[in-house]
């Protein structure tokens, strides 16, 4: 037992590659979601269009969901999620930081993580 913890076998030997199979098991065959490793404002909410989250510096994040998922970001796109975002806050935003946030299965832009001035 003690041989298997301090794992003392040779890079050529058996156990190596045995081992070496395991590691590369997990790495491969589970799933990305399994670890839930996103920040919060990386989630999207598949009822809210817009959703606030505070970063640990205290300034505010929205996530800001497209109408229609796309698979390019540009200026049209981050234009339309800032309007969005004003629309909903009653007030137009001046914006500092664009995010963009696509779906891991099929890489199409779904929202924009947005930061805005204060």
């Amino acid at each position: 037992m003690k041989r298997h913890l301090l794992w003392t076998f040779d890079r050529g030997s058996f156990q190596w590659d045995i081992l070496c199979l395991l590691i590369l098991g997990f790495l491969f065959l589970i799933p990305r979601n399994a670890f839930q490793d996103v920040p919060e404002f990386m989630k999207v909410s598949a009822t809210e269009t817009v959703k606030k989250t505070v970063d640990k510096n205290g300034n505010a994040i929205f996530t800001v969901r497209l109408k229609e998922p796309c698979f390019f970001d540009t200026d049209n796109t981050r234009q339309e999620s800032a309007d969005l975002l004003g629309h909903t806050l009653g007030k137009p935003v001046s914006v500092t930081r664009f995010q963009p946030i696509r779906d891991h299965w099929t890489g199409r832009l779904i929202a924009y993580a947005i930061w805005k001035e204060k």
